[in-house]
């Protein structure tokens, strides 16, 4: 052990005082207690229960219990506290200005035996091998909290606000807490102890490991390294106790009992291979020997927040007992096999458990067993067995285990694994006394690692040197030196270790180096035990009136601070001091040093405090003074670490910390001042006679700073130190002092004179040339701190002079250069002689020429040749980071990683671990051919972590080029920047606009509602939560949201505003009133999709609230009595609010933000009541697949789903969840479809009775998951379902367009955009195919499986051998055209093409011209102009011109045109045509495209204003037109909230009435829809035009609109809502960077030229 302590080397605490545990006041007034707590009393003089880390919780005694931590609080080291109580547990935390403030408290069933902070990961991925056997690196998600332990369970509480309880299957002794977990260790029963089996098939493991509360307590193995082979076993022998854990490197000590020694162990993930084999080894064992833990249960309960356990519990402990999980017990017992009546009991704390909730925690065994081992694999009936069996399966590393029953079981493997690294050698055993007591981890100020352990039977505090491997992947240990102790604690933030010795001494330890001795002035009053002042007082002649009062106003500090000294200083007191005084400074003496021998024991270390447990139950905080300097003493401490090797460098920092924190302080001699001395004195200088020290002391001040007096009699170590730093003191010592010299005065000045040589022999002389060079490095780096020029001097002065003495000229004229008063400085002779000089160790890396950031900055500028620049890593920051930032600037065109050795070259001193290159330095040369050098400059900057205060700091010549380079960014930075770039470019706005997708979602509690009268209470209409901020600056002049949510309503009664005619009757009138209710609730009834459009995305929900749905009301008021009217006396559809109810719960679900926390756990807690499916829940199960949230739906909830036979349920749920798969080609998905399409099960599967409309469903499911992938099988099936034949027998009659329909849009799915280039297709003809569907012609042959499905003709249905095109056509019209999406084939285009003839128009049906329009236009997609020529292009000439043209011809005899036949079909070629520049243009808000289309729309307004031009076409086909029409406008003007195209929607909204019967259902859904688009998702939403959604909206915008509410013949209603997966967010935000709240700002928009027009043109 190195101990350079001197005589007068001593500190003193820098604050003392009374310690309270901020627990015990706050534990007093905590709800539920009514009783002091035993362990506290008002009078300081009773002793207390004594509160250590490390007492033994399974104590019998009531008592206190506490544990402390430091947390990083504002740059700030705070405490935190634990305090433990009875079956209390409070945690409080420490604040800046020091005070503590309570955080949480935990109340629990039982008495807390321990408690702790934990860290657990919840895993990303659960792979079937780790990815690494490190705990530190594993993936995950950090949660932190606390573990509270009872005698049967353990519970955490994590700080996100979840709990769990966990089980224990045995007594626990104790828990440690390990990097991202916690372990366990077993107590032992005496039978253990007594008869300890030595081998390990016949032992039980002692340690467990937890590293997820949801997770099996898993037995610890160990492995060890022999002679040959490598050891891996359980941790069973009772003799091994462990001491210590650490999270941080993840270690663990334990204690082996019988040998007496300690081991050091590494804590791994255990791998597979280890498990097995450790799994395999294990035989019978004896229950006996498993110790019970206390107070639990008689019958085998589970208490989880799940739903499924691995473990099992026997309520009984059977008379044999196998190594297995399930075993049979007494007849008479419950046990946890499936029949033999286990008991469960499943709590859920919370609905907002995230998806590990649901695995499974067994919570109250009533026994324990060694069955703990095994989990539960799969139950098989057999015979019994007397004796379970082993077998190990050949060829495979799993263990198959039978029990006495048969059941087959698999063994528990373990997680983590003990790795042997180091055990101590002794020489003497000496049992449990040789334990250690306290056990950390510290390092030394040179940075060196140490395991320090105190034996305190021994008083021994034994410190094992300990580092890692270059490669880090070993911890390596060293000697073990020995420091002789009662306690010590360990203070991190000084990298010191705090010693109280055999003589009760505070010491100061630096790793095994003594630092110094601390002084306790005095104690606090309260801690000062009232029978110690007793016995004090027989030697004091004045009887003080309480204890510890300090009679004099000489401190006892003052007399004790240097009782050590050989020759003491003339005290500056009188001599004519009576006996009385000196009795009584005599008598103080006494106390203080009794005060000091009365110290226990110390606790609770925190950085630089800790506890001082005295010998009257009293506690005392203490803190230890900092070594806190100014900067430059700082960076020179820095500098001159790194520079000399590490024992060296040990000895400075102890000398400067002791003479800095010397009893006294700072007096007149600055700080600088004696940084001087002691660096110059370790030097070997004699300061005495040294010019610049002399002069130094000249300069400083002569006094000390004025302190304000204390208006307290008594006395302090201030008062005192006060006088000691006086200028009359110091002028009467020095008086004194030459009064006793022999010499006279003459003589000192005579050997001032003569020459004095340096002390060759000192701790720094061989490395004055090191220093200086580490020195002026610094001195360098410092010159680029403009807030250190001031006092940049000082260092200046004693460079020049160590130069000057090193006869180094051109450093000397370097600091002349740069403070030219250094020529003044007077001459002296050099105390380093010439023969002195070679004395010395010159390093390699010292340059002839000082080294100039300035000179190499110009050099560099100018093109001359410069060598690297030097600099000491983690010293010498700035100067790194301005030469990397100007190598750039200088060099861009340098890209490669080795060149950095060209500019920069790290020194370091010779023994010391070079540190690989720093990532930041490399990245300097990342090339990076996108940017300019001005982005890499601001990039790296960002990289480096500066900040424009560091750039402030800089001088102005340096930063300016900087500043140049922020400068260009500023304007047009890129969009892929990290936040700390835009920050330092002064762009917060980008900074902000990049973390919108980041942030937390804000939940708005606050409702908005519209204005409506006083005292009527609104309804929730599933409007509330909308953006008002953003849309009050989008639409700041009008109320168009307002009138939207009008127009939108479907949650209150409608007015049904009638007036009674005199001649009608009151019954009469009722019945009018409800048919004018029904034409009204047709209206509503359609309204919940366009308000799912509206609100799409604007709630954040709450896991633990449900999600709220609107009610769909069907009646209506009366005015003036607001009579309600309902639907009960006239004849209404059945069902009619069935599909209705299903739109409203996929708006309500729609609602849900895309960052809503959506599990498993929170979809089954929005079932609804009584566990009934509702068409709602239908509903709102689609909504959530189309947000995505569906996948995260567990399986078997699934199943159930499935299982209910709920239709609309199936319906939602099979469209959900191929949403959320879509274009995955997702297995299991597809399973799950295949179940419910016939074609794609196999030949010999069970006929399944499945719903028509889930059939429908499951065919456009199978086009989801499988889109844009072109599966061959798939797209084959999909082919042949186009065509599907009715039957068999009464099967596939009714509504098979749907059917058709929908084969046709998933095939379309599948092949979009492939057309025939897609190999291995060519074969299936599918165009033909197709083409075949579209104009009609003979059946294709069945083949395959359909021929033996359809042997049996259908029994309602006879088609022929023809294709029945009124089926087929419509998909496939879709199928072909999507399937040639963009690919501008002119053959199926001609395919597409309307007929130019009667003739030919006759045997199309009009509305067929509709879909060929669009899949014309899908095929021509890049020629598709926003114009009225190419609407007309797509007309032929004879519908142009004969089309609602009646009138002109009805007097020429000649004409034979079917006036009819050309105006309906000009209204569909026209509705196509703008439905595909709607899709072509969707969201674009195209103006030419918005004016095409609004045009079109009043021509169609015009039509139906003239009766004789409406019958031409008949008013169906006129009123579809024009719904396709709006809604194609809608498209265009998807998220603008136009108020011309809402004024229109308004209009075409109030045609309600008898005067309106071919305004139908489906006419009120696209009009619904086209409010709903216009602003969608609160105008923060809008349409994109990629394949994928140009897909997705032919599926919801199909142009055929159901006739009734529950039509779905043609169309299935639940596509429409599939618009959500076209949907994106765009929305362009401004909001102040200061307030936070939105604002207007000037901005301008280019669009992107469309190349394709142009093109079009020149043809």
């Amino acid at each position: 052990m190195l101990d350079h302590q001197t005589s007068e080397d001593m500190i003193t605490v820098s604050d003392w005082q009374d310690y309270v545990p901020h627990g015990r006041d706050m534990y007093s007034s905590h709800p539920g207690v009514t009783h002091s707590h035993p362990g506290y009393h008002t009078d300081h003089g009773l002793p207390i229960v004594k509160a250590i880390k490390d007492i033994s919780l399974q104590d019998d005694k009531q008592g206190e219990q506490w544990r402390l931590r430091s947390v990083d609080n504002m740059d700030n080291v705070t405490d935190e506290e634990l305090y433990i109580a009875e079956n209390t547990v409070l945690w409080s935390r420490g604040t800046v200005d020091g005070a503590r403030s309570h955080y949480r408290s935990f109340t629990v069933d039982s008495r807390v035996t321990d408690a702790g902070w934990c860290k657990f990961l919840l895993p990303k991925t659960t792979p079937e091998e780790p990815t690494t056997d490190a705990l530190k690196d594993m993936p995950g998600t950090a949660q932190y909290g606390v573990y509270i332990l009872e005698s049967s369970c353990i519970h955490v509480f994590t700080t996100e606000g979840e709990d769990f309880t966990t089980a224990l299957p045995f007594t626990v002794s104790k828990v440690w807490p390990i990097m991202n977990g916690l372990l366990f260790e077993r107590s032992t029963k005496e039978v253990e102890l007594k008869g300890t089996p030595r081998k390990p098939t016949e032992a039980l493991p002692l340690l467990f490991s937890m590293l997820h509360p949801l997770d099996e307590l898993a037995p610890l193995i160990y492995s060890k390294a022999q002679p040959g082979s490598n050891k891996i076993e359980f941790v069973t022998d009772t003799s091994q106790h462990v001491v210590f854990t650490n999270e941080d490197p993840s270690l663990i000590m334990t204690y082996d009992q019988m040998q007496g020694t300690h081991s050091v162990w590494r804590l791994r993930r255990a791998k597979h291979e280890e498990g097995y084999y450790v799994t395999g080894c294990l035989g019978d064992l004896t229950p006996s020997m498993l110790p019970q833990p206390p107070g639990t249960p008689g019958v085998g309960v589970s208490h989880s927040t799940s739903s499924f356990s691995k473990l099992t519990i026997s309520s009984q402990s059977p008379s044999g007992l196998s190594p297995f999980r399930s075993f049979q017990s007494h007849p008479n017992s419950r046990i946890s096999s499936p029949s033999g009546g286990f008991t469960s009991r499943s709590i859920s704390h919370s609905p907002g458990l995230n998806q590990m909730a649901a695995l499974s925690r067994s919570q109250t065994p009533s026994h324990a067993s060694v069955s703990s081992l095994y989990r539960y694999h799969s139950p098989s009936p057999g015979g019994k067995s007397p004796m379970g069996s082993l077998m190990r399966t050949p060829g495979r590393q799993t263990v198959s285990m039978v029990n006495e029953t048969g059941e087959i079981v698999e063994p528990l493997m373990p997680d983590t694994c003990m790795e042997h690294i180091w055990t101590e050698k002794v020489s003497l055993r000496e049992g449990m006394t040789g334990k250690a007591t306290k056990v950390f981890l510290t390092k030394d100020l040179g940075g060196q690692q140490y395991l320090c352990y105190l034996v305190a039977s021994r008083y021994q505090l034994r410190c094992v040197k300990w580092e890692e491997s270059n490669d880090q992947s070993q911890l390596i240990f060293g000697a073990v030196s020995i420091v002789q102790a009662r306690d010590a604690v360990s203070l991190p933030s000084l990298n010191m270790v705090l010693v109280l010795d055999l003589n009760s001494t505070l010491l100061l330890y630096t790793g095994p180096t003594k630092v110094t001795r601390v002084f306790l002035p005095s104690l606090p009053i309260s801690s000062v035990h009232l029978s110690t002042s007793e016995g004090l007082r027989s030697t004091t002649p004045f009887a003080s009136p309480g204890p510890g009062i300090v009679t004099s106003s000489r401190p006892t500090s003052a007399l004790d601070a240097h009782f050590d000294d050989p020759v003491h200083l003339l005290s500056p007191v009188p001599p004519e001091m009576n006996e009385s005084s000196q009795l009584l400074h005599a008598g103080s003496l006494g106390e203080d040093l009794s005060i000091q021998s009365s110290i226990t024991s110390l606790q609770d270390p925190v950085a630089n405090r800790c506890t001082l447990d005295l010998a009257n139950g009293s506690l005392c905080r203490i803190t230890i003074p900092s070594m806190e300097t100014s900067p430059i003493i700082d960076a020179c401490l820095e500098g001159i670490k790194h520079i000399l090797p590490n024992y060296i460098a040990s000895q400075v920092l102890i000398k400067w910390y002791s003479t800095h924190n010397a009893p006294g302080g700072m007096t007149k001699q600055t700080e600088w001042l004696t940084f001087t001395k002691c660096l110059l004195g370790m030097m070997g200088y004699d300061l005495g006679r040294l010019p610049l020290v002399l002069q130094m002391d000249i300069d400083s001040p002569l006094s000390p700073v004025t302190k304000k007096a204390k208006p307290s009699d008594q006395g302090s170590d201030e008062d005192w130190q006060y006088l000691l730093s006086s200028d009359h003191h110091n002028f009467v010592t020095s008086i004194l002092k030459s009064s006793t010299e022999s010499a006279p005065r003459s003589d000192m000045k005579l050997d001032r004179s003569t020459p004095v040589s340096i002390d060759t022999s000192a701790a720094l002389f061989p490395h004055i040339p090191a220093l200086l060079y580490a020195l002026h490095l610094v001195y360098e780096d410092m010159k680029l701190n403009s807030q250190l020029l001031e006092h940049l001097h000082k260092l200046t002065t004693l460079l020049h002079h160590i130069a000057r003495d090193l006869q180094l000229s051109a450093y000397i004229d370097h600091y002349v250069r740069d403070y030219p008063a250094l020529f003044n400085s007077p001459e002296h002779t050099s105390q380093i002689l010439p023969d002195t000089l070679k004395q010395m160790q010159y390093p390699s890396f010292l340059s002839q020429e000082p080294p100039s950031l300035y000179r190499w900055l110009h050099c560099s500028m100018t093109g001359a040749p410069c060598k690297p620049f030097p600099y000491l890593s983690d010293v010498c920051k700035v100067t790194m980071n301005i030469v990397s930032l100007y190598a750039i600037l200088l060099h861009p065109e340098e890209s490669s990683e080795p060149v950095w050795d060209r500019y920069v070259r790290k020194v370091s001193a010779p023994g010391h671990r070079v540190v690989s290159r720093d990532v930041s330095m490399s990245k300097s040369f990342t090339p990076d051919t996108s940017g300019t050098v001005f982005e890499r400059v601001v990039l790296y900057m960002a990289e480096l972590g500066m900040t424009s205060k560091d750039l402030d700091l800089l001088p102005f010549g340096i930063s300016h080029p900087l500043y140049e380079a922020i400068h260009h960014c500023r304007a047009n930075p890129p969009s892929d920047w990290p936040d700390d770039a835009y920050i330092l470019i002064g762009r917060e706005d980008l900074h902000q606009q990049a973390n919108i997708s980041n942030m937390p979602p804000v939940v708005t509690l606050k409702k908005e509602m519209a204005p409506q009268s006083k005292g009527v209470k609104e309804e929730e209409d599933g409007m509330e939560f909308i953006d008002r901020e953003l849309l009050r600056l989008l639409f700041s002049d009008d109320l168009r949201i307002q009138e939207v949510r009008r127009l939108l309503q479907s949650a209150r009664p409608v007015r049904i505003a009638l007036s009674q005619r005199p001649e009608v009757s009151d019954h009469d009138f009722i019945e009018e009133q409800e048919r004018h209710l029904y034409g009204l609730c047709i209206r509503t009834m359609a309204l919940s999709v366009g308000r799912g459009m509206f609100t799409l995305s604007s709630y954040h929900s709450l896991v633990t609230e449900q999600l709220p749905i609107p009610k769909l009301c069907l009646t209506g008021k009366a005015p003036p009595r607001n009579t309600t009217v309902d639907l009960s006396h006239i004849e209404t559809p059945p069902n009619m609010a069935m599909w209705p109810q299903f739109h409203n719960g996929v708006a309500a679900g729609l609602r849900l933000a895309g960052s809503a926390q959506v599990d498993t756990t929170w979809i089954v807690y929005n079932k609804p009541k009584q566990n009934e499916l509702t068409n709602e829940h239908a509903g709102f199960l689609m909504a959530l697949g189309l947000r995505g949230h569906l996948s995260n739906l567990a399986t078997m909830n699934v199943h159930d789903y499935l299982a209910r036979g709920h239709d609309m349920t199936s319906v939602g749920l099979l469209l959900g969840i191929a949403a959320a798969k879509r274009g995955s080609m997702d297995l299991a998905t597809t399973k799950l479809l295949s179940i419910h399409v016939d074609a794609l099960l196999p030949p010999s599967s069970t006929e399944l009775d499945v719903p028509h409309i889930v059939q429908v469903a499951a065919v456009l499911g199978v086009g989801l998951v499988y889109q844009c992938t072109a599966h061959r099988h798939i797209a084959e099936v999909l082919l042949s379902e186009i065509g599907r034949p009715p039957g068999p027998e009464m099967e596939n009659s009714l509504d098979r367009e749907a059917y058709s329909i929908a084969a046709g849009l998933a095939l379309g799915l599948v092949m979009l955009g492939k057309g025939s280039e897609v190999i291995g297709l060519a074969d299936l003809s599918m165009a033909d195919q197709l083409y075949n569907y579209i104009v009609g012609g003979h059946k294709r042959p069945l083949s395959g499986t359909n021929k033996e499905r359809f042997k049996s003709p259908s029994y309602q249905i006879k088609e022929g051998d023809t294709v029945n095109v009124d089926v087929t056509s419509p998909g496939a019209t879709l199928a072909l055209g999507m399937m040639f999406f963009c690919t501008n084939n002119t053959a199926v285009g001609e395919w597409l093409t309307a007929p130019d003839t009667q003739f030919l128009l006759d045997f199309v049906r009009p509305d067929f011209l509709l879909l060929r329009v669009i899949g014309r236009g899908l095929v021509f997609w890049e020629y598709v102009l926003p114009s009225k020529a190419w609407i007309k292009e797509n007309i032929p000439e004879i519908v142009m011109k004969y089309a609602f043209k009646k009138s002109d011809y009805k007097d020429d005899p000649d004409c034979h045109i079917d006036f009819e036949t050309m105006s309906q079909a000009y209204c569909n070629i026209m509705a196509g045509a703008c439905m595909t520049i709607g899709l072509k243009f969707a969201g674009s808000a195209n103006q030419e495209a918005f004016n095409l289309l609004m045009g079109y729309a009043k021509e169609i307004l015009a039509i139906v204003s003239k009766a004789s031009l409406l019958e031409q076409a008949g008013k169906s086909t006129v009123e579809n037109s024009l719904d396709i029409i709006v809604l194609s406008l809608s498209m265009v003007m998807s998220g603008t909230g136009n108020l011309d195209v809402l004024r229109l929607c308004r209009h075409l909204r109030s045609r309600v009435g008898s005067s309106y019967t071919y305004v139908l259902y489906g006419s009120h859904m696209a009009v619904s829809m086209s409010l709903g688009l216009l602003f969608l998702g609160g105008c923060r939403y809008t349409l994109r035009t990629s394949p994928e959604a140009v897909g997705a909206m032919l599926c919801a915008f199909f142009p055929k609109y159901p006739v009734h509410s529950n039509d779905n013949r043609y169309h299935l209603q639940a596509f429409r809502h599939l618009y959500v997966l076209a949907a994106e967010p765009r929305m362009v935000i401004p909001r102040d960077v200061d307030t936070g709240h939105v604002c207007y700002v000037p901005m301008e928009i280019h669009f992107k030229v469309l190349v394709f027009v142009i093109q079009y043109e020149e043809l």
